[in-house]
């Protein structure tokens, strides 16, 4: 954060400076009191299941410069008069003010990315091939939501020539106060699935939600959109400005096709409608990935990017964690690490891929329960063991573990396993640790199968 004012950092969030100097210059803020340092700022926000309030002392004593309060009657009497202490009637709402206000001082081009599924590797990509010719700021791993964005936003440096944020959801509005904060001149909607279908009902309610998008996207600048999805097409009308679409099935404004998964990655023919072409190669499995790459490809083009530094760009493009990460145990087995989180379509998607690659392996399937799926969830998760069906020829064990998985168990005909929890599956995954098994990792975030990844890594031993 540049450093900012105690009497500034005030006006902006809408407050009132109860003590303090304010003229003391603050360059870092933080609502975990663990992670403010010094000459920082504390954000007291209140909510969920603790209020920041209960740690204000505990963040002065981590080097916390300043607070902001919403609650006088919480701030600790062992503070010293020195300690800054800004009053605001919402805390959440004050800090979002700060990083609105924060970010208007960049005019330089936003880039929102938002959709089902996606998200953060789409983000990933454009950041990354940009980042090849331009400085460009991207939303630090997931922090998408009314927490994460202002968190984000308030990391931007005076360098930055690019920023590419990501926008998360889990009701209606949620992304119109975002969106509102971010200002974005171009915007990209990947997809509509049945991810968050527990809080909307239908695909429609989620489409209009995502939608929200493009009545904060500058109309003079333009939005992608997946071809392949009709809920996209649905919402076009929302938005004045040009639309470009994208596609792997079919011709578009810019379409992949000739997609091929090789032991390196995957390589695709990239077609613009005005007739350019070129081919690309991606250090990553999955026609997927192909399709969150075309983005990258539209937006660097945009900017000025030769085809030259697209191809080299997006040759070593790295995503964030979770997101198809292989990784190859000591006892020899190939791990690959796909459960940041999971719908019904990216199952298929990640399966999909899984079954196209390392051809010499056995294939073993690890699947967790697939959250906010709402009153269809019980048939999603039956049709997840139906489509399983198709592959159970090449698998050699498809492990499900949960509650929900029960009857995605019960729907798969194949060779399977069934564990009430990840912590009595260990047993089983440790003795299937052993060179030529794949084992593909996938569940909802809530799970969080990284921990029981984590400790199956760390028992692994050479045979």
């Amino acid at each position: 954060m540049i450093p900012i004012s105690l009497q500034d950092i005030t006006r902006m969030a809408g407050g009132l400076l109860l003590q303090g100097n304010p003229s003391l210059k603050l360059d870092n803020c933080h609502f975990d009191s663990r992670q403010v340092s010094a000459r920082g700022l504390f954000i007291a926000v209140q909510g969920g299941a603790r209020d920041g309030h209960e740690f204000i002392l505990q963040a002065y004593q981590q080097g916390a410069a300043a607070a902001m309060v919403s609650d006088q009657a919480q701030i600790p009497a062992e503070l010293p008069k020195e300690f800054g202490l800004i009053l605001v009637n919402d805390t959440l709402r004050g800090w979002q003010k700060l990083a609105e206000k924060y970010r208007d001082q960049f005019q330089i081009p936003f880039i929102a990315v938002t959709g089902s599924t996606g998200k953060t590797s789409t983000k990933d990509m454009i950041a990354h091939v940009l980042s090849a010719k331009y400085e460009t700021f991207k939303t630090y791993k997931n922090m998408n939501n009314h927490l994460g964005i202002p968190l984000s936003l308030l990391q931007l440096k005076p360098e930055d020539e690019l920023a590419v944020v990501e926008l998360g959801m889990n009701h209606a509005g949620e992304i119109d106060l975002l969106a509102d904060i971010v200002k974005p001149r171009i915007s990209v909607i990947i997809n509509i699935t049945d991810a968050h279908r527990e809080h909307f009902g239908t695909r429609e309610k989620i489409a209009l939600a995502k939608a929200e998008l493009l009545d904060h996207t500058d109309p003079h600048g333009f939005v992608l959109l997946n071809a392949d999805d009709p809920y996209l097409r649905m919402i076009s009308h929302l938005y004045p400005g040009d639309i470009l679409y994208y596609s792997i099935t079919q011709k578009a404004d810019i379409w992949a096709d000739n997609i091929v998964m090789e032991d390196t990655g995957t390589s695709f023919d990239v077609h613009f409608r005005t007739g350019e072409q070129f081919r690309a190669q991606l250090p990553l499995w999955g026609k997927h990935n192909v399709e969150n790459a075309l983005p990258a490809i539209a937006i660097a083009r945009h900017f000025g990017m030769s085809e030259h530094e697209i191809q080299a760009a997006l040759a070593n493009v790295v995503l964030s964690s979770m997101r198809f990460e292989v990784r190859h145990t000591n006892a020899g087995a190939v791990f690959i690490n796909d459960a940041y989180n999971a719908s019904p379509t990216s199952m298929h998607a990640s399966i999909d891929t899984f079954m196209k690659i390392l051809k010499s392996h056995k294939k073993l399937l690890v699947l967790g329960d697939m959250y906010e799926l709402g009153e269809n969830s019980e048939a999603l998760h039956i049709e997840l063991g139906t489509y399983l069906n198709e592959h159970r020829d090449a698998l050699s064990l498809v492990v499900t573990i949960g509650e929900l998985n029960r009857v995605t168990h019960a729907a798969y005909q194949g060779e399977k396993q069934h564990f009430a929890t990840k912590e009595d599956a260990i047993p089983l995954l440790h003795s299937l640790d052993q060179s030529g098994n794949a084992l593909l990792f996938k569940a909802s975030r809530g799970v969080k199968f990284e921990t029981m990844i984590t400790a199956l890594l760390e028992q692994s031993s050479p045979a």
